[in-house]
């Protein structure tokens, strides 16, 4: 099950890029999600999840970008700066965690300034 607690592990486990994508786990998706969701690696290096909409910002995803690859119990994770993607292993689905910045002490008094 995909709670909060795991989100954030999974961002603090993958908080950096690999040195290099020879570092990532690209077998893991091959063997647990590539018929579902029609996965393939074009010739630029970039991740192609076919079920999803050519117009989707998270049909491409560069290697390059991806900070990790992690298995959970139904689902794999794609880890990048500030999302993550869950691939269900046995259908279709996917799920989309968006990291939302807190702002900062000072942006939230400069809000309460400019509002006075």
């Amino acid at each position: 099950m995909i709670t909060k607690k795991v989100i954030d592990e999974l961002y603090h486990k993958y908080n950096r890029r690999p040195d290099s994508i020879d570092a990532l786990d690209i077998p893991l998706l091959f063997d647990h999600a590539s018929e579902e969701h029609d996965l393939s690696i074009d010739g630029n290096g970039n991740i192609v999840i076919g079920c999803l909409d050519s117009r989707s910002p998270f049909h491409e995803i560069a290697l390059s970008h991806v900070h990790g690859i992690s298995r959970l119990d139904d689902t794999l994770a794609i880890v990048l700066h500030s999302s993550i993607l869950f691939l269900n292993k046995k259908d279709a689905g996917v799920n989309v965690h968006i990291r939302t910045e807190q702002p900062s002490i000072w942006e939230r008094l400069r809000w309460k300034f400019c509002k006075a």
